[in-house]
């Protein structure tokens, strides 16, 4: 029976999958698929299997630090984890419809995720807590909540160590607990608000693939 390599089968998927959202999102907005694909495929690939390094972006306590992806994860943005985490499931995705894909993975315990994005030779990487991204849609937007009546949907712009979000329609539970919504910056009507919520929640999702190191 002929020997497969995993390794080498999971890079294949990944380079694929890269290689297709490069087309139906760069091509597709009239850009150029970017000249960097291979040495960015390079790039994720060698992260991923822990043999160079990236860098943490830590925006919620302002650190950013140089890391090496493990097998197993005991430390996250400083989070620390006993019995440790992994990722289980990663995506090939482009949240922010540049036409240069990024890799979101998923850990275990629906602790969170991770997502890596390749600029200017570097990989960068940004941590989201699972409320933060409950889901994700093909065309980049992502559904987060604070609570039950504080919840709505984003999408992310980037720049070298630097994420951005940007609200799409949010819904937010005021000091005087009332209730306000918004489209963008403007305050709408709570119908206006639905609408647009309920449209976005029938929008494709990104696809999730089965993830190991090895």
């Amino acid at each position: 029976m002929k020997h497969v390599n995993k390794r080498s089968v999971t890079a294949s998927c990944i380079l694929a999958a890269l290689l297709l959202v490069c087309l139906g999102t760069g091509a597709a907005a009239g850009q150029e698929t970017p000249a960097s694909f291979e040495e960015m495929q390079m790039a994720y690939q060698n992260v991923l299997l822990g043999s160079q390094s990236y860098i943490q972006c830590n925006s919620y306590d302002e650190i950013y630090e140089e890391a090496v992806m493990p097998a197993e994860i005991t430390q996250w943005y400083g989070f620390a984890f006993d019995p440790p985490l992994r990722f289980e499931a990663y995506s090939v995705t482009d949240l922010d419809m540049d036409g240069s894909p990024e890799i979101l993975l998923r850990l275990s315990d629906d602790f969170g995720y991770e997502l890596l994005r390749y600029e200017d030779g570097q990989v960068y990487g940004y941590p989201f807590f699972t409320r933060a991204m409950e889901y994700v849609t093909a065309g980049g937007e992502i559904h987060g909540s604070n609570g039950a009546e504080n919840f709505g949907w984003y999408k992310v712009d980037f720049s070298a160590e630097q994420m951005e979000t940007v609200d799409v329609c949010w819904q937010y539970d005021d000091l005087d607990e009332s209730i306000v919504y918004f489209i963008g910056d403007t305050e709408v009507s709570e119908s206006e608000f639905t609408a647009l919520n309920e449209e976005l929640w029938k929008k494709d999702g990104i696809v999730w693939t089965e993830y190991a190191q090895d």
